[in-house]
């Protein structure tokens, strides 16, 4: 959220006193138009495939800037914020996007549009006509871009104009630096422990501001599941509802969305491990950016970090304790002849751009194991293969450079179909085909023949 930096002294004009800007209480409905822009915000960012993290809060403010004695509306972008942008959409050197809506004779209209890094409502005269102070990049003033530069505009109905416009001192920082910044972020650092044995066996981590404990046990019929106990005061979904819990890889730019159930006569939230927050909780992060949902995935709330310190192992651990079959259901549907971590069916794939299974392009196939994929005459050494969405998937090996030096290299591919897949950025088509109509020169896998 933009905060107010400017000071109610005389600084910017001998007549210059500040209106300070604050949220109404109650919160007052947005006029149409704000909310058209907040919706379109949301909008673009579900499209892009992330999760609206609104702080509706601070999103609108209703002031006045215009002099004309009418509400005018400033919105401030850094307030709507998606999972896989952070602030970076709407935030740069120049401080946040924030856009002004001005009241007309037809409701509200766009009359402001631009980076800042603070803006205030300010009397301009004694007959207390109001105008916008702003604080701007340092180029502004002829400075460089770090320095401060003040000023502060006048709405003639039209256009803005300049009132005043000048570099901003040392008094200037020492103002602004009185206001409350709130407690620091909480922090969870807490390790991953494993508890109990056989079937009985839990992977946990505890002390995460919002959650008691997150935990992860075997299912009796297969698979592992996650439970959390919500600390007290974190908000709960209506009776009845799921918990929707977002966890995003910053290592791995990939985000996974964990639905969990209440459980009856508990506080505790259960769900079936999803396979993709299963890979990222096995991750090299250090910690998982945290979300949670209450309607269903609509919008999101940020929530503090969870450590993954020792969670790795943990899950290993756990997985070798769990009934056969239960490591396996955790990364996908596995069946007769399908991938333990892929919803793809075991075997060769040819390019069906320029193949069909009789006769492949130059002979050549692509192995897909129960945990990897496989080419012939590859010098890369084999480290992962991880679900990294509902549809896209990322292998890793460690692959020789010029030198001979061992370099970590990653292939990020797509699902196209229940029986194909595609290298992502080549447009490629790796259909599947049975053993038995690939020709023999095709062929490598040993347990592919």
């Amino acid at each position: 959220m933009i905060r107010p930096l400017m000071t109610a002294s005389s600084m910017l004009l001998p007549l210059l006193a500040l209106v300070q800007s604050q949220p109404a209480a109650p919160p007052k409905v947005w006029p149409r138009e704000v909310q058209a822009l907040y919706d379109s915000l949301k909008q673009e960012c579900r499209a892009d495939g992330g999760k609206f993290i609104p702080d509706r809060a601070h999103f609108a403010v209703e002031t006045e800037v215009t002099g004309d004695g009418k509400p005018d509306w400033v919105v401030d972008y850094s307030s709507a914020r998606c999972s896989n942008a952070g602030y970076s959409a709407y935030c740069g050197t120049a401080g946040c996007m924030i856009a002004i809506f001005g009241s007309d004779r037809n409701g509200y209209r766009e009359i402001f549009n631009d980076n800042v890094r603070d803006w205030q409502a300010v009397k301009l005269d004694g007959k207390g006509r109001t105008g916008l102070g702003l604080s701007v990049h340092g180029t502004v003033c002829g400075s460089v871009g770090a320095d401060m530069c003040l000023e502060v505009l006048r709405w003639d109905g039209r256009k803005w104009a300049v009132v005043e416009r000048r570099r901003g001192t040392d008094a200037d920082l020492s103002a602004s630096t009185g206001e409350d910044a709130g407690p620091p972020p909480a922090l969870h650092s807490a390790r991953w422990q494993v508890a109990g044995s056989g079937a009985g066996t839990v992977a946990a981590v505890t002390g995460h501001p919002e959650f008691t404990a997150v935990g992860l046990r075997c299912q009796p019929g297969g698979g592992m599941a996650m439970t959390i106990v919500p600390a007290k005061g974190l908000r709960l979904p209506p009776p009845g509802k799921p918990l929707l819990i977002g966890f995003r890889s910053a290592g791995e730019d990939s985000e996974a969305t964990q639905s969990l159930n209440p459980e009856a006569g508990k506080p505790d939230f259960s769900g079936a491990l999803d396979p993709v927050a299963r890979g990222l909780l096995m991750g090299a992060d250090s910690d998982l950016s945290l979300y949670a949902s209450y309607d269903g995935g609509d919008e999101w709330t940020e929530l503090a970090a969870l450590s993954l310190a020792g969670s790795t192992a943990a899950i290993r651990s756990l997985e070798k304790q769990c009934p056969r079959g239960a490591a396996a259901n955790a990364e996908g549907p596995a069946g007769p002849g399908q991938s333990r971590i892929l919803p793809l069916p075991v075997g060769y794939y040819v390019d069906a751009r320029m193949s069909t299974c009789e006769k492949p392009f130059a002979d050549i196939a692509i192995y897909l194991a129960e945990d990897r994929i496989v080419q012939r005459g590859s010098s890369c050494k084999f480290t992962s293969l991880k679900m990294t969405s509902a549809n896209t998937f990322r292998q890793t090996e460690s692959c020789p450079d010029i030198d001979g030096r061992p370099m970590p290299a990653t292939q990020d591919y797509r699902i196209t179909g229940p029986q194909s897949f595609e290298l992502v950025g080549f447009g490629d088509a790796w259909t599947f085909c049975s053993a038995n109509r690939l020709p023999a020169k095709a062929k490598f896998s040993r347990t592919g023949k």
